[in-house]
This record gives C-alpha cells, sequence and structure tokens, in this order.
C-alpha cells in the first residue's frame, strides 16, 4: 500500500513539474551583464527598421500592438524613452513553423484474431497532429557596441486569430520579467 502511495505521490510530482515548463527561452551576453544593469534609457525600433528581417510575419496592426506593449512594460520597469541618445533599442521579430506530432495510441484489436478488413494481427492507432507553432522575439542591442546583448523568446501553439493587446502585453511581460539578468 506504501509502494502505491509513493508512485502516486512521484507521478504527481512529475505531472505538476512538467505543467510548469515555460515557453520563454532567454540568452544574454555575460560579459555584458553588468552594463545591462547600468541601462537606464531604450528606443523601440518601429516597423519600418523591423523589415530588415526576412522572416517577419506581422500585420501593421499586431505590430503597433507589440510596440505600445513593449514601451509600457520598459516604462513600468523604470527605463526611460525620452533622451537623445538610448542606452539600448528593443527590436522584435516573429517567426513560425510548422510542427507534426504522431502518437500512436496502441493497438486497435486484439492481436491474433481475425479481423474482416485488416486480416489477421492487429493495427496501429496512430494519430496525427499538424499545427503553427509562433515564436515572438525580443532583442536587446547595445548603441555603444552595436551588439546584441539580450534576447528573449516567447514559443506557443498559433491559434485563428490574431492576439489581443491583453495576450500581446502577457507575453512581453513575461519575456521581459528576465530583463535586465541578474548580475
Amino acid at each position: 500500500m506504501k509502494t502505491v502511495l509513493r508512485i502516486s505521490l512521484l507521478l504527481l510530482l512529475t505531472l505538476t513539474l512538467i505543467g510548469c515548463v515555460s515557453p520563454v527561452r532567454v540568452d544574454y551576453d555575460r560579459a555584458a551583464a553588468p552594463k545591462l544593469q547600468n541601462y537606464k534609457c531604450f528606443a523601440v525600433d518601429s516597423r519600418e527598421l523591423g523589415n530588415n528581417y526576412p522572416s517577419i510575419a506581422l500585420s501593421p496592426i499586431v505590430d503597433r500592438r507589440i510596440e505600445r506593449a513593449l514601451k509600457a512594460e520598459l516604462l513600468a520597469k523604470g527605463f526611460s524613452q525620452d533622451c537623445a541618445t538610448p542606452d539600448f533599442r528593443v527590436a522584435f521579430n516573429t517567426a513560425q513553423k510548422t510542427i507534426t506530432e504522431l502518437n500512436d495510441l496502441g493497438i486497435g484489436a486484439t492481436p491474433y484474431r481475425r479481423s474482416p478488413d485488416r486480416g489477421y494481427g492487429g493495427y496501429s492507432n496512430i494519430h496525427i497532429d499538424q499545427y503553427q507553432e509562433g515564436s515572438f522575439i525580443i532583442d536587446i542591442i547595445d548603441m555603444q557596441s552595436k551588439e546584441l546583448v539580450w534576447r528573449g523568446a516567447y514559443v506557443k501553439r498559433l491559434g485563428w486569430q490574431a492576439p489581443t493587446d491583453a495576450e500581446i502585453r502577457a507575453i512581453i511581460v513575461e519575456t521581459l520579467a528576465q530583463f535586465p539578468p541578474a548580475g
């Protein structure tokens, strides 16, 4: 009985930890980390500057939502936008790809039993799921060195509708939660 209880608790803990996987990935230049702590002023690249990226897949409506949310979140973090020369620039990009998942749901018929349309033996019940996965990428570029010093990416399964202001804001808040990185 104790073994069953322990296995049940271990399974519950495993499922809980699997559910805590974050869609956010962050990478930054470790050597530039002290410099990131001293940033005060920023500028957000506009849509025109973003056109330099070949894989951009945004509508102008979503683009404006992202710009507004980025500015609001950086201002909320204490950065300023009113300066002659910003310490860093913020660029953003999106990408999407098709994901195919193949799931074998097990044997559909009893092995070695004759099935009218499949003959003898079992058959696999295979389910194929294909969907679009989108990545939203925020880049922080140091204006002094003109180099990328921080990148945050948020990955999620795409739906049929464009994200709302609230959804975009939540994604940006979650991604920028790790900016600037702790020393």
